[in-house]
């Protein structure tokens, strides 16, 4: 996303907390989540890979942990301060087949149809939940993707059952703002994050969102009631 998004000051104000909030307010299943969607990712071995929005790093790195054949792993974000993070995680865990690359979303350094995967771990609602860009985004990551490849989308959903909902707003808002705000000192991020899970976009609006990109989404796997969704797009051949 663009430096002047303002979305990247708060993540320059909680990267230090930024893990720690999540193990907390998921009761550490974030990282069931993540291992599933790297489960999903490794299907029919892929080659390069791109883990878009990367963050602190935990999705590629555990890609490269859990592959079995040589791959190619690109981390990619424009928070310098989550790459420095990744790339201390990579150091302890001796990994050395995970580059990190800082970057706007909208404008990659990549090769057209260059990617077999592209995963992203509570990233893509950053790049499309009130963004005026999100159309660059999604005219990017179709571009750097081969035909027949596929996007997994790991992400905060809202879930469809209207009683789970009030509850998942009531917890979003009670939990996860106090628990952020107190623990990085940046309420206002925590606010906005809440915000954009609560309020994000349902599967049947994000499907016709990708069409036009020649992605065809699929919702693969539901967690926690319906509160966080493992989508797939794959591009369609040209």
């Amino acid at each position: 996303m663009p430096s002047g998004f303002p979305l990247q000051e708060y993540y320059s104000r909680i990267y230090k907390t930024y893990d720690l909030v999540n193990r907390l307010f998921t009761f550490g299943q974030d990282r069931k989540w993540r291992q599933q969607t790297i489960e999903a990712c490794l299907k029919d071995n892929p080659k390069r890979i791109l883990d878009l929005c990367c963050g602190t790093g935990d999705l590629a790195l555990g890609i490269a942990m859990a592959g079995k054949r040589p791959m190619n792993i690109t981390g990619f974000d424009l928070n310098a301060s989550m790459l420095e993070i990744a790339r201390n995680k990579a150091n302890r865990l001796g990994i050395q087949s995970v580059e990190f690359r800082q970057g706007d979303a909208g404008s990659m350094p990549f090769a057209s149809q260059e990617f077999d995967r592209i995963t992203m771990g509570f990233g893509f609602r950053n790049l499309m939940w009130q963004n005026p860009h999100q159309a660059k985004y999604l005219e990017e990551i179709s571009r750097v993707l081969k035909s027949g490849a596929r996007l997994l989308i790991l992400e905060s959903a809202v879930p469809e059952s209207a009683f789970v909902s009030f509850f998942y707003r009531f917890y979003l808002r009670l939990i996860l703002v106090p628990l952020g705000g107190i623990l990085s000192g940046d309420w206002k991020a925590y606010r906005y994050l809440a915000g954009s899970s609560s309020d994000f976009y349902d599967f049947a609006t994000l499907k016709s969102m990708l069409e036009p990109y020649q992605l065809v989404l699929q919702q693969e796997k539901k967690y926690l009631f319906g509160s966080v969704n493992l989508l797939i797009a794959t591009k369609k051949g040209t």
